[in-house]
């Protein structure tokens, strides 16, 4: 299994920060990369800060993962908006605590601190995200 960055991007995953491009607005996570994906500018970037909760754009359930994975396992794109305005960022993530058949393009997903996999016993953490516990069937 591939295994990311974590030391890079630890702080981005365990507090929703994302980086807005100081030119188009275009927000990336969880890493600020050279080069704005958009404008193809090389801005400044402003660091953001996200709120916990977002719309799914669009979702996948997996049935065949490999043996670390929980199956069926729902997989979404979610569009987080910022704290205090601005683009929101567009989010890859997976579910948890969620029935596959309750998901559904336009509901909301609370994101939800949770430790991923560990490397040589650490653990590493990130989000996956849920049906908020007011709106679960």
């Amino acid at each position: 299994m591939h295994e990311p960055p974590f030391v890079r991007d630890r702080a981005a995953n365990e507090r929703l920060e994302a980086w807005e491009c100081g030119s188009c607005g275009y927000v990336t996570i969880p890493e600020r990369r050279e080069v704005c994906k958009r404008c193809g500018e090389y801005p400044d970037w402003n660091e953001v800060q996200l709120a916990e909760r977002g719309t799914v754009q669009s979702y996948v359930v997996q049935q065949r993962l490999p043996d670390e994975f929980e199956t069926p396992l729902p997989v979404a794109v979610v569009d987080i908006p910022q704290q205090g305005g601005g683009e929101p960022a567009r989010v890859y993530g997976l579910f948890t605590e969620t029935n596959p058949d309750d998901v559904e393009i336009g509901m909301e997903a609370e994101a939800d601190f949770r430790t991923m996999f560990d490397i040589d016993g650490l653990p590493v953490n990130s989000f996956k995200f849920k049906r908020p516990r007011g709106d679960r069937l």
